[in-house]
């Protein structure tokens, strides 16, 4: 079988800062990583460079800012006071994740970076965004998606809905 539209992908990889060579990211610490196949569910240049290919297939694949998380946006970085935070959050911590309605109605990610008394700094950026990566990627399985998956644009683990 080989990797193309709607086809379920399983991929093991390490990202790396391809700058200072640090590990950013591995699924052997998160787990392995399913996504659909061309329906935008990845980044397209690692999509593109996995198309056709089958299990077992290895590539290093360099993503530049712009193919991968854009750039740092200093307007993404913003100071609230903790009395901001809906009662829906227990706890306020460095390294919480939250999704935020902004006002044009779209969402977005943020991420708690630092708390001072009572004021908290959130960005908005990815981790990665403004870094020359490298994906050392490895296709571990591949599968036809499901209709159910292709209709919800995401993978389904059998036991656990979605």
């Amino acid at each position: 079988m080989k990797i193309e539209e709607n086809k379920v992908v399983t991929l093991e990889f390490n990202v790396y800062d391809n700058d200072t060579n640090e590990l950013l990211e591995s699924t052997s610490d998160l787990g392995s990583f399913l996504y659909i196949q061309g329906i935008g569910a990845f980044m397209p240049k690692i999509e593109e460079e996995l198309e056709g290919k089958e299990k077992g297939y290895s590539a290093t694949i360099l993503i530049s800012p712009e193919e991968g998380y854009g750039e740092y946006e200093e307007e993404l970085l913003e100071v609230m006071d903790r009395s901001e935070f809906n009662d829906e959050f227990d706890d306020v911590f460095v390294g919480m994740e939250f999704l935020a309605d902004m006002d044009d109605g779209t969402e977005q990610n943020y991420s708690v970076v630092n708390i001072e008394d009572d004021k908290v700094t959130i960005d908005g950026n990815h981790p990665f965004s403004s870094k020359n990566l490298r994906f050392e990627v490895t296709v571990a399985d591949l599968r036809e998606a499901t209709d159910e998956e292709l209709e919800n644009g995401d993978v389904h683990f059998h036991g656990f809905e979605n």
